[in-house]
C-alpha cells in the first residue's frame, strides 16, 4: 500500500511538474547543437539577423544575400546592389529584407521563384541616401524599416518617411512598442509616426543599445554596449543585479532576446551565447569551446519549436534548447560511458578512459565545466560497473577492482575484467563478483571489501549474473549460452552447473541476456522474452512481460526504477514502459528516437536518479534526460514540394514552392506535353531537430502502388512516362519517428502527337482514306484482274472457241465433207436420177417425136376414109400433149432445185425478163446437155435451141469469150 501510495503522489508530481518546466531551459548538460559552417550552406561569413517564414523555412541577413533554409538544402537570394544584407522579416512567406541603400522583399514570379522586389521607388527622393536598413518590423500592418538616418513606413504601396532628431541607434520591438536611441536626445518610442521622448538618461548617450525586451511586471530590459543590461521600470533605469550580467558585460553583450518560456538568451561578441532565467541565473552557457563555430553572436532568434537559431561572425548554429535531453561529453572531459551512479551527492561515471567523478550540485552548466569531473587517480582503463552495496561503492574494472571513497580509489583486486557484483540473499558480509574468468568472493572487514578467493568449479565470464537464492546462481554467456550454478553452503565453490542452449524451451540464437524485473528473472532473446520454471525445468514465453514488449524484437536490456517504470534498449531504440495509475503501462519511446546511434551495442546503462535526472550512458558520453521536460513530440511539420521540374531532350518546365501548384493543394492537374516526359521533385520538411535523420517515402500512383523504403534524399525523378494521369504521393518521417502528411502533385502526361486523339482522328482518316483508296484500287485491281482475267478467259474462250471452232471446223469440214461426199453422192445420186429422168424424158420425148412423125406418115399414107385415121388423130394429139405436158417440168424442176440450190429462183431474181423457155434452157445448159439433146426436150430443132441460146446470151448480158454453160454453172 505504501509502495502504490509513493507512485499515486509520483506520477501527481508528474503531472504538475510540466507545468513548471515545459518551455524551461535546461541548466544540466550541453543542448545539441549543430553547426553550419559556411561551406555548407555556400553563403558569406557573417548573418546579420534571422526570422522563420509561415511555412517554416528560415531566413538569415548575410553578407552575400538573403540566405535561406529550408531544412534539407540553402539558397542564397543576392540583391541588385549585392550589399550585405543587415535585416530580415518574414510577414507569412513574404519576406522583407534591408541593406544599403536597398529595401524590398521577396516575391514569386509566375514560376513561383524568389525574385528581389524592390521599394527604392517608393522612396521620396530627398531619403535616397539611408545608408544600411538595420532592422525590419511589423507594426499594425505596416512594416518599418529602420535605417540610422530614417524610418520608412511601408503601408499600402506607399513608403511614408519619420525623421529622428538626430541619428539614431538600433530600434527594438518590446510589448508591441518600438524603441529606438538617439544618440543626441535620448530614449524614443515610435506613436502615430512620431517619436516621443521616453527618457534623457545619459545611459543612452555613451551607449549603443543591443536590445530592448520585455520584463515582468511590464518592465523593459536594456541592453547596452558598455554596461551590460539595465532595467528601465518606466521611470527609473537601473542595474539587473544578477551574475549573467557581469559575464555579459565580460563577453561584450551584442543581441538578446526573450524565450517563450519566459528565460532570456543573450549572444556576446566574445563568449558565445548566455542564456539566464528571470533572476538572471545561468542556465546555459555555450561557446566555442563547448561547439559553437564562432564566439561572435550578431543575432539570436527562437523558432516555433522553441529552439534556438545563432547568427554568427562565420557561420549558423542551432541550438536545440528545448529538448529534455543534453550532454555530459568531451566538453567534461566524458567520453564512451559504461556505467554511472550518484553516490554520496557525488556523480561517478565510468568509461573507457577511468573512472571520472565531479560533485553533483556542480553538474549544473557553469562556465567552467571542463573542471567539473576529474579523473579519479589509479582508475585509467576501461571501467565495466559502478554498484553501492553495503554502502560502499564498487568499480568493476579491466584490470581489477576497486573501491571507491570519495575521490580517492582503493585496489582490491587485481584479477582483470570485473563484470558485475551481487549480494547472496541474507549475507551482509558477502559478496559475489563476475569477472573475465569465473567468479569470486569478497568479505566485508573493518567496514570495508576486500578479496577472499575465486569460486572453484567455474571459469567463464560472468558479466550477466542472477543470485536465485543464497546457493543458486544464473549466469549468461553472451556466445555460449546460459548457465545454472549451485553453489556450496559456503559458497567456496560450484557444486552443480546445468547448462542450457537450444533446449529446455530455449531458442537456438543466442544471447540470452538475464533480466531483473519486480524481484524476478527474465530471459530476453531474439524471439522473445522467457521465464524458468523450477518445477519442470523448462522455459516458457508465456508471461507478462512477453506480452508488455510483444514486436519489439531482441530487447537487449530492462531496467526498472524504483516507480516501477521498465527502462529497455532494442537494438533499434530505447524506450520507457512508463506505469500508469491504473498499473497499465505507456510505452514512450519518442524522446529517445534519435539516441540509438549514440548507444553502445552490448553495454547499455542507465541510471535513474529521481524524477528529473535520468543518465543515459553513450558513446559521446553521458545523456542527460529530464522526464519532467515537456515536449510536444507528436507536432508534425508541414511536408512541402520546393521544385517540380518537367523537362525533356531539349526543354524544361519547372515549378518552384510559391508556384500555386505547390503552395496550395489543388485538385487540377498540371497536364504536360509529352516532350516533357521526365519529372524530377524535390521536397523538404522544416525540421531542424537532427535533420539527418529526416527521412522521406513516396511513389507515384498511376506507375507503383507501393510506397518506397524510408530514404534520407528529398529528391525522387522519373523518366521516360507513358502517357496518362499520376499522382505523386511523399510523406516525411522527421528525427522522432513521426509521419507528416502525405503530400501530393497530380499531373497528367499527355501522349505524343502520334498517340494524341487528332493523331488518332488523323490515323482514322487515314487509314479510313487508305482502306478506300485500298478500296479503290483494289476494286480496280479487281477490275482490271477480271478484265484481265475475262481477257484471259475470253482469249481462252477464243483459243478454247478457236480450238473449238477449228475442231468443229474440221469436224464441220470433216461434216461437210462427209456430207458434201454425201451430197455430192446425193447429188450424183440425183443428178443421176435427173440426168435419168432427163434422159428418160429425152429418150420418151425423141420416142414420142419419132412416134409421132411415124404416125404423121401413117396418117399421110392412110387414106382420108380410113376408119382408122381418126384414131391416128387421136393418137397423135395424145402424143402432142404429152410433150407440151407442164408437169413433166414441173417435176424437173423439183428434182434441179434440189441438186442446184434454187438455181432457178435466184436466176428469176436477178433476171427478171427471162421467159421460162430460157430459164428452161439454163438448167439445160447448167446440167451440161448438149443442144442436139436438148431440142428434144423443148421439142423444139436443134436451130431453135443455137437461137434460144444466143437471145440468153443477149439476156445474160455476156460477152462473147465468156461461155454459157460455164456462167451457169457457176451462178
Amino acid at each position: 500500500m505504501v509502495n502504490r501510495a509513493f507512485r499515486v503522489v509520483f506520477l501527481c508530481l508528474i503531472l504538475v511538474i510540466p507545468c513548471i518546466v515545459s518551455g524551461q531551459v535546461k541548466d544540466t548538460g550541453i543542448p545539441s547543437i549543430i553547426n553550419h559552417s559556411r561551406m555548407s550552406t555556400g553563403s558569406g561569413t557573417q548573418n546579420w539577423d534571422i526570422t522563420q517564414s509561415r511555412s517554416g523555412f528560415m531566413y538569415f541577413g548575410n553578407n552575400d544575400g538573403i540566405l535561406e533554409y529550408d531544412g534539407t538544402g540553402w539558397n542564397v537570394y543576392p540583391l541588385p546592389n549585392a550589399s550585405v544584407v543587415r535585416s530580415v522579416l518574414a510577414v507569412g512567406d513574404t519576406i522583407y529584407a534591408g541593406a544599403f541603400e536597398e529595401i524590398g522583399f521577396l516575391a514569386p514570379d509566375d514560376k513561383g521563384r524568389l525574385i528581389w522586389q524592390s521599394l527604392n521607388h517608393l522612396v521620396p527622393e530627398k531619403y535616397k541616401q539611408f545608408a544600411e536598413i538595420w532592422h525590419i518590423y511589423s507594426t499594425s500592418g505596416r512594416i518599418v524599416f529602420q535605417s540610422f538616418f530614417y524610418l520608412f513606413i511601408y503601408e499600402d504601396d506607399k513608403i511614408h518617411v519619420v525623421e529622428p532628431p538626430s541619428d539614431m541607434s538600433l530600434m527594438h520591438d518590446a510589448n508591441g512598442l518600438l524603441y529606438v536611441a538617439d544618440n543626441e536626445n535620448g530614449f524614443f518610442v515610435l506613436e502615430n509616426d512620431r517619436l516621443v521622448l521616453v527618457s534623457d538618461h545619459p545611459v543612452f548617450f555613451r551607449n549603443e543599445i543591443r536590445f530592448v525586451l520585455p520584463y515582468r511586471h511590464q518592465q523593459l530590459l536594456i541592453g547596452t554596449s558598455n554596461e551590460g543590461v539595465l532595467i528601465w521600470d518606466g521611470a527609473h533605469l537601473h542595474e539587473w543585479n544578477a551574475h549573467t550580467n557581469t559575464e555579459l558585460i565580460k563577453g561584450n553583450l551584442y543581441s538578446g532576446t526573450r524565450l517563450s518560456g519566459g528565460d532570456y538568451a543573450f549572444g556576446t561578441i566574445s563568449n558565445g551565447l548566455f542564456i539566464a532565467d528571470t533572476e538572471g541565473r545561468i542556465l546555459q552557457h555555450i561557446n566555442r569551446y563547448k561547439g559553437l563555430q564562432n564566439n561572435t553572436i550578431l543575432c539570436v532568434y527562437e523558432d516555433r519549436r522553441k529552439n534556438l537559431w545563432l547568427g554568427l561572425d562565420n557561420g549558423v548554429d542551432y541550438v536545440e534548447v528545448s529538448s529534455p535531453l543534453t550532454f555530459l561529453n568531451y566538453n567534461y572531459n566524458i567520453e564512451s560511458t559504461y556505467a554511472s551512479i550518484i553516490h554520496n551527492d557525488i556523480l561517478y561515471i565510468g568509461t573507457n578512459q577511468g573512472l571520472f567523478a565531479g560533485r553533483w550540485d556542480q553538474v549544473r552548466n557553469s562556465l567552467n565545466i571542463d573542471e567539473t569531473f576529474t579523473l579519479i587517480e589509479g582508475t585509467e582503463g576501461q571501467v565495466w560497473s559502478l554498484e553501492v552495496i553495503e554502502g560502499k561503492l564498487l568499480c568493476g574494472h579491466n584490470f581489477g577492482s576497486f573501491q571507491i571513497d570519495g575521490f580517492q580509489a582503493r585496489q582490491i583486486s587485481d584479477i582483470r575484467g570485473y563484470w558485475s557484483f551481487l549480494q547472496p540473499p541474507g549475507a551482509t558480509d558477502t559478496l559475489i563478483a563476475g569477472t573475465y574468468t569465473g567468479l569470486v568472493r569478497f568479505v566485508k572487514q573493518n567496514e570495508n571489501w576486500v578479496f577472499y578467493d575465486e569460486i572453484e568449479g567455474f571459469n567463464e565470464s560472468s558479466r550477466n549474473v542472477y543470485m536465485e537464492d543464497d546457493r543458486t546462481l544464473w549466469v549468461s554467456h553472451g556466445y555460449r549460452g546460459l548457465y545454472k550454478l549451485q553453489l556450496s553452503t559456503d559458497l567456496s565453490k560450484t557444486e552443480k552447473v546445468q547448462f542450457f542452449y537450444n533446449s529446455c524451451g530455449l531458442p537456438e540464437s543466442l544471447p540470452y541476456n538475464i533480466q531483473r524485473v519486480n524481484d524476478n528473472m527474465f530471459i530476453t532473446t531474439y524471439e522473445g522474452i522467457f521465464t524458468y520454471d523450477a518445477q519442470t525445468g523448462s522455459f516458457s514465453d508465456q508471461n507478462e512481460l512477453m506480452d508488455l514488449f510483444a514486436g519489439k524484437g531482441f530487447v537487449d536490456k530492462i531496467q526498472e526504477d524504483a516507480y516501477g517504470n521498465l527502462w529497455y534498449f532494442t537494438n533499434e531504440y530505447m524506450g520507457v514502459m512508463r506505469l500508469l495509475e491504473d498499473g497499465a503501462f505507456r510505452d514512450i519511446t519518442t524522446p529517445f528516437f534519435g539516441l540509438i546511434d549514440y548507444m553502445i551495442p552490448a553495454f547499455h546503462n542507465i541510471l535513474i536518479f529521481d524524477r528529473q535526472s535520468v543518465l543515459i550512458g553513450s558513446q559521446n558520453g553521458l545523456i542527460h534526460y529530464e522526464p519532467g521536460m515537456i515536449k510536444d513530440y507528436s507536432l508534425a511539420e508541414a511536408l512541402l514540394f520546393t521544385e517540380v521540374t518537367f523537362y525533356g531532350n531539349d526543354s524544361r518546365n519547372a515549378f518552384h514552392y510559391f508556384h500555386d501548384y505547390l503552395l496550395n493543394d489543388r485538385e487540377e492537374m498540371s497536364r504536360m506535353p509529352f516532350v516533357l516526359n521526365s519529372v524530377s521533385f524535390r521536397f523538404t520538411i522544416a525540421a531542424f531537430e537532427n535533420p539527418h535523420k529526416l527521412s522521406f517515402s513516396y511513389r507515384l500512383i498511376g506507375l507503383e502502388e507501393q510506397w518506397s523504403d524510408w530514404e534520407t534524399l528529398n529528391f525522387k525523378e522519373y523518366t521516360n512516362l507513358m502517357e496518362g494521369s499520376y499522382v505523386f504521393e511523399v510523406k516525411a518521417r522527421n528525427a522522432y519517428g513521426v509521419e507528416s502528411q502525405v503530400k501530393s502533385f497530380r499531373f497528367s502526361i499527355a501522349p505524343p502527337f502520334f498517340r494524341s486523339i487528332t493523331a488518332y482522328v488523323i490515323y482514322a482518316l487515314l487509314i479510313l482514306t487508305i482502306i478506300a483508296i485500298n478500296i479503290y484500287y483494289i476494286r480496280r485491281r479487281i477490275l482490271r484482274i477480271r478484265i484481265r482475267e475475262k481477257v484471259r478467259h475470253e482469249k481462252r474462250l477464243a483459243r478454247r472457241e478457236q480450238i473449238f471452232k477449228e475442231k468443229t471446223a474440221l469436224s464441220e469440214k470433216e461434216i461437210l465433207h462427209l456430207r458434201n461426199e454425201s451430197l455430192q453422192s446425193e447429188m450424183r445420186h440425183k443428178n443421176q436420177e435427173l440426168a435419168n429422168a432427163t434422159l428418160h424424158l429425152i429418150q420418151k420425148n425423141k420416142a414420142l417425136t419419132n412416134l409421132k412423125n411415124e404416125l404423121n406418115q401413117v396418117l399421110k399414107s392412110m387414106p382420108s376414109d380410113n376408119p382408122e385415121k381418126h384414131n391416128v388423130i387421136k393418137l397423135l394429139k395424145a402424143i402432142n400433149r404429152d410433150l407440151r405436158n407442164e408437169k413433166n417440168w414441173e417435176l424437173f424442176n423439183s428434182y434441179f432445185d434440189e441438186v442446184h440450190q434454187d438455181f432457178i429462183s435466184r436466176l428469176k431474181l436477178k433476171y427478171e425478163e427471162l421467159t421460162p423457155k430460157e430459164l428452161r434452157l439454163c438448167a439445160y445448159l447448167r446440167m451440161n446437155i448438149s443442144t442436139k439433146e436438148i431440142a428434144p426436150l423443148m421439142n423444139i430443132s436443134i436451130r431453135g435451141v443455137e437461137i434460144s441460146r444466143y437471145r440468153l446470151r443477149k439476156k445474160l448480158q455476156l460477152d462473147n469469150k465468156e461461155n454459157l454453160a460455164d456462167f451457169l454453172i457457176s451462178f
